[in-house]
């Protein structure tokens, strides 16, 4: 009873002490409090305890004031009032703290309402998850289209908006429709909008890799399903002119501009400046195939056989109508045969009043001379003067081809109107050592100047200043 009394008088000191001096100090040195202080307590084997209780009952606080203090025991987190709503003190377990966090599965980082999550550098804004879709846009608040997941905008100081680099045994970037997906879209996409000669989709090679498949943009087909291609192009352009699918060429150097293997093909070596080159092996099937006229402007058409001088070029006879011809042999017997038309030969060629077929016989032996009576599926020769000779005779062949019975020369709109003469060129004979024509070949291109052409057709000069600009 004695030490209550003590100690009870004792608070009522201190009490007196605090409403004089305006300041309180609990402590066991007897230390008077600071200054700025309006209770100071000082211990070092002990804490202090606020009032605790759940989250509903410190909700539950009618009319808290502005700065109070709990423990909410449900959350294990200290919470104070701003005046407006209760709002957690964040502890290190609670926080995101400048060296990283140990979490557990259950924690996140991030918002927890609709304001979308903005990332600042150096006072700026420079990536945002946006809360609706759940997009992220780095180097602006938004994407120029919707449905972007990820969208990477470039600014004037970052003006590539997404780079992929890879050191390691793996793509750059890389690109994929999961299987079993019906989408029609691709893997990856690149599209061009500018104003400028860039490209939808830009591929360099420019390792040190000397594979003849090294290539700068590569596509290949892995369904076995019909039809299909590794690479395919398309101009979708609805109105113009001079719009390409596809379009192969090469620069300053020996090459080749667009080339396909068949089976049994390969590539060719040597220097040479050629267009289009197809190879299949020899004999089968086809290199090249056109459903369609095929026309060669400022060259010929010929075959190349095989010499003991290398290959030796064949030229073709051309003509200004389009004919079928058939070649042969036959004898006269009395002085008459009569000989009919190959089947195939009939159905192929139009043989009638308008379009009779003409027939060329070359005796091998002495006669009358010989004449022909041409018939529409069948014609007949004759010795003159009712000869009754049985020489042998060859002959040839000439009618109309079937659906082009009708052609005598046609305009080629390609080279435009007017006199086309001057945009054609004496082409120099080839030798015929193989030697001697690889020089002809290189002199030819050093001293290459471009021949003029229509108004309208774009020079090889300007592609290669064009390409330089991408």
């Amino acid at each position: 009873m004695k030490k209550t009394m003590v100690f009870t008088l004792l608070l009522a000191a201190l009490w007196q002490n605090n409403i004089s001096a305006q300041s309180v100090a609990i402590n066991t040195t007897g230390a008077t409090a600071n200054t700025s202080s309006i209770l100071d307590i000082t211990s070092t084997t002990k804490g202090m305890l606020i009032p605790r209780m759940t989250t509903a009952q410190r909700t539950a606080i009618a009319s808290p004031a502005t700065g109070l203090i709990v423990y909410d025991s449900t959350t294990g987190s200290l919470w104070v009032y701003n005046g407006s709503a209760w709002v957690e003190i964040y502890t290190s377990a609670t926080a995101w703290s400048l060296n990283g966090n140990s979490i557990t599965a259950t924690n996140i980082i991030g918002t927890t309402n609709s304001q979308p999550f903005r990332f600042y550098c150096n006072n700026a804004e420079r990536m945002r998850f946006v809360p609706t879709t759940g997009s992220l846009y780095i180097g602006a608040t938004a994407s120029p289209y919707s449905g972007d997941l990820l969208g990477g905008i470039s600014t004037a100081t970052n003006t590539f908006a997404i780079n992929g680099y890879s050191a390691q045994n793996g793509s750059g970037v890389w690109g994929e429709i999961l299987s079993g997906n019906s989408t029609a879209y691709s893997a990856t996409s690149g599209y061009y909008g500018g104003s400028s000669n860039g490209a939808g989709v830009l591929g360099n090679y420019a390792g040190t890799n000397t594979s003849n498949t090294r290539a700068g943009v590569y596509g290949f087909l892995t369904n076995t399903a019909t039809g299909g291609a590794g690479v395919s192009g398309y101009s979708q352009a609805a109105s113009g002119s001079q719009h390409m699918g596809v379009l192969g060429w090469y620069g300053n150097s020996f090459g080749i501009g667009t080339y396909g293997i068949g089976l049994g093909g390969g590539l060719i070596s040597g220097n040479f400046d050629i267009a289009i080159v197809g190879w299949r092996a020899n004999n089968a099937n086809y290199a090249a195939y056109y459903n369609g006229n095929h026309v060669i402007a400022n060259g010929s058409k010929s075959a190349s056989v095989g010499t003991q001088w290398g290959n030796q070029l064949l030229y073709c006879t051309e003509s200004p109508e389009v004919w079928f011809e058939d070649i042969g042999r036959a004898k006269l017997v009395n002085g008459k045969c009569t000989i009919n038309l190959d089947s195939i030969f009939k159905q192929v060629t139009v043989i009638d009043t308008d379009h009779p077929m003409h027939v060329f016989v070359q005796p091998e032996g002495e006669s009358e001379d010989l004449y022909v009576i041409p018939g529409t599926t069948s014609f007949t020769v004759r010795e003159k003067n009712n000869g009754s000779s049985n020489i042998a005779f060859s002959y040839r062949i000439m009618a109309k081809r079937i659906h082009f019975q009708d052609h005598r020369y046609g305009n080629d709109p390609v080279w435009g109107e007017g006199d086309t003469r001057p945009y054609m060129q004496y082409a120099i004979p080839p030798r015929i050592d193989y030697q001697s024509n690889m020089e002809l070949q290189i002199q030819q291109r050093q001293n290459f100047k471009q021949p003029p052409m229509p108004k309208g057709f774009v020079t090889y000069e300007q592609l290669q200043k064009e390409i330089n600009g991408i």
